[in-house]
């Protein structure tokens, strides 16, 4: 199908993982053909982490992996853990704070101190969450961000001004509907934050994300290739 995956490993969600089941999970999957490879190694990501850095001295070098974490820490601060075992990393500061619109000024940072090193950039439509569970209420704002962050990672992959440039993208997220940003299809059995969140009502409920998906094949090409190719089709739409 020309789609592979790869590990993104949640150290925040319930705590850390433990280093013996990233090396199995590693051990059995990272060789496989439809796990995706950067310049010939096994791609892995987290969400948080960074007081198992450690870990990965190891888990880098037993199972060839290209290691580009989340570690909110700051791009400089990030890169010194685990003595550098960093091979570039991946910013999770996707939403605009207050009113202002969305900016790249976190994302120049990593560029900065990566210094040549891969930057993987997160695109998320918007972000809404009210899940006293998790200590969590609060709303960032969304308005055109699903498109206004599209093309600024186009011009920080293609922008000649750049000497560094961007290398992936990270789309936040695929399902998660505990913080209103998922762009998957719905499923009630994927809805349990809801349960251990308490929230006060199920706000992902009836409510499809599917036409951000519609967006998709006109932006990723944009990035990629810095022009969009699309083949056009009429549909009929009905008005009510």
């Amino acid at each position: 199908m020309g789609f592979d995956l790869f590990f993104s490993f949640d150290y925040a969600g319930n705590g850390a993982w433990p280093k013996d089941e990233v090396d199995s999970l590693l051990a059995k999957y990272a060789a496989h053909s439809a796990y995706f490879k950067y310049n010939g190694k096994s791609l892995v990501s987290t969400f948080e982490g960074p007081d198992s850095a450690d870990d990965w001295i190891d888990l880098k070098n037993d199972h060839n992996v290209f290691f580009i974490p989340d570690w909110s820490l700051g791009a400089k601060e990030a890169l010194k853990r685990g003595g550098g075992v960093a091979d570039g990393l991946f910013s999770w500061a996707a939403w605009p704070w207050g009113a202002q619109d969305m900016d790249t000024y976190t994302d120049a940072s990593y560029l900065e101190y990566l210094n040549g090193k891969p930057y993987m950039m997160p695109i998320s439509p918007w972000f809404f969450t009210n899940l006293p569970g998790y200590n969590k209420n609060w709303l960032w704002r969304g308005d055109s961000l699903w498109y206004d962050r599209w093309v600024q990672a186009s011009y920080n992959k293609t922008s000649a001004d750049l000497i560094d440039n961007t290398q992936f993208v990270e789309i936040i997220s695929w399902n998660d509907y505990g913080e209103s940003h998922y762009i998957g299809p719905l499923y009630d059995k994927g809805m349990e934050a809801f349960t251990i969140g308490k929230g006060p009502s199920n706000f992902a409920k009836d409510m499809p994300h599917d036409g951000w998906r519609l967006f998709l094949p006109y932006v990723i090409s944009l990035f990629v290739s810095g022009r969009c190719r699309l083949a056009l089709r009429r549909t009929s739409t009905l008005i009510i």
